[in-house]
């Protein structure tokens, strides 16, 4: 393919994305802020099919043209990323045009859809640029623009998260500028190859401090653990199509940039530098995963799937890095490709879910799980959309993420007859790891899907709730269908990214094993149907009445249904000491004369203990520090000259 086309191409859809950015702004009427979207949804359209051709014909071009001083590139590794950023980002615009709609006295309209179109140009950017300077430039313009979009309602508890993702997003933000100085020489316009070459040189302290500022920064911006703290708080609170760019897709710009750095600029590393990796992915796999069990509400469970996804993704990153210090390029280059297969999957599925969530919550007016129940009954066609969604995040075949842990756990299994004791040891606590994960992963979805969409309403507006307009489902549907798409093309896809090593192109191949998802998705729809069939024919529908449940004599409604408090107890309980639950009962008496028949009421608090172990006496020692600061400010300007003079001092001293 000509690699003109595909420069022009790129340059289509970041042009249609700055116009849809200042159409937003000069707007007026409902009309025109459709046309904006729309305008948006077609440069992001263009921008996906330009990713995809990339991917599929590899063009020999490493840079295009520069734009305003910063030359742009798109390698394999950025097209595959810029193709589903610009997918996920096209479903978004589309789904943001009904959403605001309904949000319109919520939000300043004007300027929510304007910072969208900056968002993704950020992001954009992230992917295309081909030096640090710019990368570091779009890495901005993405923080900001989210920044502002967390707190898109101005409510107390939006400020209060988008401050603390601010702080965390540029504290990660100065170790990503810090590690590129390292490997720079200080040369930030230079290229990423040239980069590659000069960090060939440098000493290992050097590479070794470079590694771990890339590591927090990107770590943090992709809510690894222990850096994850801001995700639960700012996912929820932002516009639900905001949400699902931030966790659908910005989450993943900061494991491209990582890529990016270790396998594009950083020399081949020792094998116990992907220790730390494999510890922080395990830990945000296992800790998300606990948290989405015995969360209730609907937007925050979903950000922790996030925390347990992205925790899955690094730790097949770690593991890749690991095998190949270690000697296993057979596991290195598997463990690579189902972290990228695990990354789509993810982009397509936790979107579509919040996207979801939006359509609900629009209805209910409530992210409270205890308060639905009864959608599928309401909404069928939707929720077998959100059914879809949920069975990809649990990782259940034919889905996109079970492929990719079936890639990487069978290429663990196969490299642990062969490799040394300690190395066996590293992949045995992940196996066991990751398959502990996967069953609190199903725990989670089955509690989201179970208590939102089967039972009985449990509030008001759930009994009433509708289908969501096609402007709010049409994007979902699409999700679920791109879940099951690639999950049944996922051996395709990976021939087309170039991972021969665990695809023939039609069956993904491991451990002198081969699965064919076709066939395993006709096994499980050949199971469904003959349980179907069988349920027809062995049922007599004539001499069959519908009657209530057998009560005892006591009416039942919809409040003594099993509720998510109660699916999560199990887990609460056996894992107190990690999640810190309370749970607080309230007793008042229905009479007063009699106090043994009582209404009691049960208030559960799930506490970030990360949160009050980490962070809480980072925030008590900052305002101590400040408080004492400001006894500085005496108001005696000779004081103040005493200090300034002091200062004089200090800096002659160290500088002579």
């Amino acid at each position: 393919m000509n690699p003109d086309f595909l420069i022009s191409g790129i340059f289509l859809c970041l042009a249609g994305t700055c116009a849809a950015a200042i159409i937003s702004m000069i707007a007026r009427g409902k009309a025109r802020r459709r046309f904006a979207m729309l305008t948006l949804a077609a440069a992001t359209a263009i921008g996906a099919a330009t990713g995809a051709a990339a991917v599929v014909f590899r063009p020999e071009f490493q840079a295009a043209p520069a734009l305003f001083g910063m030359r742009i590139a798109l390698d394999p590794l950025a097209a595959v990323f810029f193709a589903l950023l610009n997918a996920i980002a096209c479903a978004v615009s589309i789904y943001a045009i009904a959403y605001v709609d309904g949000h319109a006295d919520a939000y300043d309209v004007r300027r929510l859809d304007a910072l969208t179109a900056v968002f993704m140009l950020g992001m954009q950017g992230v992917v295309l640029a081909a030096a640090p300077l710019a990368f570091l430039a779009c890495w901005e313009i993405m923080s900001i623009a989210s920044f502002f979009l967390v707190m898109a309602d101005r409510k107390p508890e939006s400020l209060r998260a988008a401050l603390f993702y601010l702080i965390m997003t540029h504290l990660g933000a100065g170790a990503i500028l810090a590690g590129f100085m390292l490997l720079s020489g200080g040369f930030m316009h230079a290229g990423f190859g040239w980069m590659a070459a000069y960090a060939q040189g440098l000493p290992d302290a050097t590479l070794l401090l470079a590694f771990a500022l890339f590591l927090f920064g990107f770590g943090s911006k992709a809510g690894l653990w222990p850096f994850h703290v801001w995700l639960p708080e700012a996912h929820p609170q932002a516009p639900s199509h905001i949400s699902a760019l931030m966790s659908g897709v910005m989450l993943k710009m900061a494991l491209y940039g990582f890529l990016r750095v270790l396998l594009g600029i950083l020399p081949p590393l020792p094998a116990s530098w992907a220790l730390p990796i494999v510890a922080l992915g395990l830990l945000s796999a296992v800790f998300g995963a606990l948290y989405a069990v015995v969360e209730r509400d609907l937007k925050r469970l979903l950000a922790y799937s996030s925390i347990e996804n992205i925790g899955l993704i690094f730790t097949m990153v770690g593991a890749a890095l690991y095998a190949r210090g270690a000697g296993l390029p057979v596991l290195a280059d598997a463990a690579l490709a189902a972290a990228v297969l695990h990354a789509v999957a993810h982009a397509i599925f936790k979107s579509g879910l919040f996207m979801g969530a939006g359509a609900i919550v629009g209805q209910l007016h409530t992210r409270d799980l205890e308060a639905m129940g009864g959608l599928a009954k309401r909404m069928p066609r939707f929720s077998g959309a959100m059914l879809v969604l949920a069975l990809g995040a649990a990782a259940l075949p034919p889905s996109a993420a079970f492929m990719s842990e079936w890639v990487f756990l069978q290429h663990v299994l196969a490299a642990v007859r062969t490799a040394s004791p300690f190395t066996q040891g590293v992949l045995v606590a992940i196996l066991s790891s990751v398959a502990f994960v996967g069953g609190l992963a199903v725990f989670a979805m089955i509690k989201m899907f179970g208590i939102a969409f089967l039972g009985r309403p449990r509030g008001a507006h759930a009994a009433q709730a509708q289908e969501p307009s096609i402007g709010l489902s049409a994007p979902v549907f699409a999700m679920a269908g791109l879940t099951l798409v690639v999950g049944l093309g996922a051996p395709a896809l990976l021939a087309v990214t170039g991972f021969f090593g665990v695809t023939d192109g039609r069956r993904l191949v491991a451990g002198g094993g081969a699965l064919s998802p076709f066939s395993l998705a006709a096994v499980f729809a050949a199971v469904g149907a003959a349980a179907f069939m069988a349920r027809r024919l062995s049922s007599d529908a004539k001499h069959e009445r519908a009657y209530h449940a057998w009560d005892c004599g006591q009416p039942t409604d919809a409040s003594m249904e099993y509720t998510a408090t109660a699916f999560s107890a199990p887990a609460r309980f056996f894992f107190r000491l990690l999640l810190r639950s309370r749970k607080d009962v309230q007793a008042s008496p229905i009479a007063a004369t009699n106090p043994w028949i009582a209404r009691k009421t049960s208030v559960l608090e799930i506490r970030q203990v990360w949160y009050e172990l980490m962070y809480a006496p980072i925030v008590r020692a900052a305002l101590f520090v400040s408080t004492q600061a400001r006894r500085l400010h005496s108001g005696v300007i000779q004081f103040y000259i005493a200090m300034i003079l002091a200062a004089l001092i200090a800096a002659l001293v160290i500088s002579l």
